[in-house]
């Protein structure tokens, strides 16, 4: 079985399960992924970090979130894969699929605040809730039918990549 046929498979499976209440929820809840919350929570907590003299942590929620959105827009556009054409979908996404901006959008928030939060301890906290969002936001665009599994867990993938190399770029300017 390719690649192809398991993501497919996976999300006619996800599709099984549909119904008006899990419509619902799902289109609400993808939201709290995209581009407005996901930039909107990134900018406040920003803001709050800066303004307490946390300007590392600053930093590295701004350059995660917003290098991941270009590094998701660069990465669009030399793929240009088109989305499922499985059912009528409940959200229209203008864009190619792969990878999920979604997921790359929230986890990178997520692998933040973990980075931020690892030597506290709030931690596990951190990590419980950030594991929660990252697989509902994830799920959603498979239940909703505009990504392939693949375009989640790369999106997943390339953001914790991203965020570790700002973490450690960040943390080497800190030891200097």
């Amino acid at each position: 079985m390719n690649s192809m046929s398991l993501d497919v498979a996976i999300l006619e499976q996800v599709n099984s399960f549909s119904s008006p209440i899990l419509d619902t929820f799902f289109v609400a809840i993808t939201q709290l992924g995209g581009t407005l919350a996901v930039t909107a929570i990134a900018a406040g907590l920003t803001a709050i970090l800066w303004v307490r003299h946390y300007r590392r942590y600053a930093a590295l929620i701004a350059i995660s979130v917003g290098g991941a959105t270009l590094l998701n827009l660069l990465l669009k556009a030399i793929f240009e894969r088109t989305r499922p054409e499985l059912w009528e979908r409940l959200v229209i996404e203008p864009s190619y699929s792969f990878p999920s901006g979604h997921a790359m959008a929230s986890s990178a928030l997520a692998f933040s605040l973990i980075v931020i939060f690892w030597s506290t301890k709030w931690r596990w906290l951190v990590v419980a809730g950030s594991l929660a969002y990252v697989l509902v936001i994830g799920f959603s665009r498979l239940y909703l039918g505009v990504h392939y599994p693949t375009d989640v867990v790369a999106g997943w993938l390339v953001s914790a990549a991203w965020v570790a190399l700002v973490a450690l770029l960040i943390g080497r300017k800190k030891r200097r």
